[in-house]
């Protein structure tokens, strides 16, 4: 009776990048950079975490006007920032950050854990004029193991416009402000910021 509900649930999960084995309930863990393995002993294997280089998982969501899309269709814009477990006080930050993101090239997006009328009520209420998604089941914070049981886990990734991890950390979100974060990530000058240049080196045939 149970072999055809448990190969369903493995033919749902094949490619996401997901360990369908690991533990459900842990104490809370310290931030973890990618890249870094969980510390601590525990009898079941640690979350998959994504690492910089891998391509990060594609997921579906609802717009607020009712059309589904992809992740791919926010990276066709450039590259993107995703926020989990953020509270209304980092939603706000983000918000007045939302320019400056724009202007690296970086589109913000917020994965809440919340229904869909719920999060439009909220982006509304708040004047949040960047993509909030509406995550009550966890699926999308599960695909970037941004979840430790049933508790989203305040965690961030920047990706760059190929979809690739160029950064992140699972289990808190930065205290400095989010475009220094992107532009570390992306290897990028911050807005208004050239890249440093060298004086007097010369051609090869000596002109400057």
């Amino acid at each position: 009776m149970w072999l055809p509900f448990l190969g369903l649930v493995s033919l749902l999960w094949i490619g996401s990048g997901v360990d369908l084995a690991r533990t459900t309930s842990r104490p809370p863990e310290r931030p973890t950079h990618l890249g870094n393995s969980v510390a601590g002993h525990v009898p079941e294997p640690p979350p998959t975490v994504l690492r910089v280089g891998d391509s990060a998982p594609d997921f579906s969501f609802e717009a607020y006007d009712g059309h589904v899309m992809r992740l791919h269709h926010l990276l066709d814009q450039g590259a993107v920032l995703l926020v989990f477990g953020a509270r209304e006080a980092d939603l706000a930050r983000l918000q007045r950050e939302r320019g400056a993101l724009l202007d690296l090239g970086v589109v913000p997006v917020a994965i809440v854990d919340s229904r869909p009328g719920s999060t439009g009520a909220m982006a509304r209420r708040m004047g949040l004029h960047y993509s909030v998604l509406a995550d009550s089941r966890g699926v999308i914070a599960d695909l970037f193991s941004a979840i430790d049981g049933e508790r989203v886990v305040p965690s961030w990734f920047v990706l760059d416009g190929h979809g690739h991890v160029r950064g992140g950390i699972r289990g808190g979100l930065p205290t400095i402000d989010w475009t220094r974060v992107c532009a570390r990530a992306l290897a990028l000058p911050m807005p208004g910021v050239a890249f440093p240049t060298f004086h007097g080196a010369r051609a090869a045939d000596g002109r400057p």
